[in-house]
């Protein structure tokens, strides 16, 4: 299998190229320059592997959530290549890629990811391992800085440990929930967008490139990543 994946949903750009087993990856902290990072970061892992556009098998591109601006040039880039080389696309959770970085590291441990969403607010979610697998412990959402959800279904999981930025400006909730470790500098990356994407990929889970679109999580702007994963069933359905 040979994927392309991609993430600028922060401050953080990538590109994956997934071959067989084997990542090459870019990736760059640089805000604002999306734009003018992303294709040559692509052009320059698939001339690193010495592979064809025409010889990849899936796509896919973190979904958010995260910057509205920078979801919208990622989602827009996979929907260019797919519809050109009907290629099948899986949007893959923003903070879940940055969870499977924390549990590379810590495999017996919960991950709460939190990134600033701006506006005195976070995007959130709980990960963990099971099977070798990053499962949702909790629903991902967006909750004003001085709320403190109701954690009580994590109880009894273990240490939690803390990942993202969203831990910077949410000072109530270190206090509160006491992680055992915070690992602020935490980006989403590509590589595991694409270490995501491949069991969708496999089982035939993969969106058409009209299917895609951000998860934006506020205010309801788009489907969620498992919402479009729904909405392609059931069209498979019919």
């Amino acid at each position: 299998m040979k994927v392309l994946a991609i993430d600028t949903s922060t401050e953080a750009c990538s590109a994956a190229l997934y071959v067989e087993g084997e990542l090459i990856e870019r990736y760059l902290v640089a805000p604002r320059k999306h734009i003018e990072l992303l294709k040559p970061m692509v052009d320059e892992v698939m001339k690193e592997a010495e592979v064809d556009i025409n010889e990849l098998t899936g796509l896919a591109f973190g979904a958010g959530p995260g910057s509205f601006a920078g979801l919208r040039v990622a989602c827009a880039f996979m929907q260019g290549i797919g519809a050109a080389m009907d290629l099948p696309i899986v949007p893959v959770s923003s903070l879940m890629a940055m969870a499977q970085q924390v549990l590379d590291t810590h495999p017996d441990r919960t991950v709460l990811v939190m990134l600033d969403a701006k506006m005195k607010e976070v995007y959130w979610g709980v990960y963990r391992l099971e099977n070798k697998q990053v499962v949702t412990v909790l629903p991902e959402a967006v909750t004003p800085i001085a709320d403190i959800p109701n954690f009580s279904g994590i109880v009894g999981l273990g240490n939690i440990i803390g990942a993202g930025n969203g831990w910077d400006v949410a000072p109530n909730w270190v206090e509160a929930l006491s992680p055992e470790l915070i690992e602020k500098n935490v980006y989403p990356r590509a590589g595991e967008v694409a270490l995501l994407a491949i069991e969708d990929l496999e089982n035939g889970m993969g969106l058409h490139a009209d299917q895609i679109s951000p998860s934006y999580l506020r205010n309801n702007i788009a489907l969620t990543v498992e919402e479009q994963k729904a909405q392609r069933a059931q069209k498979d359905e019919k």
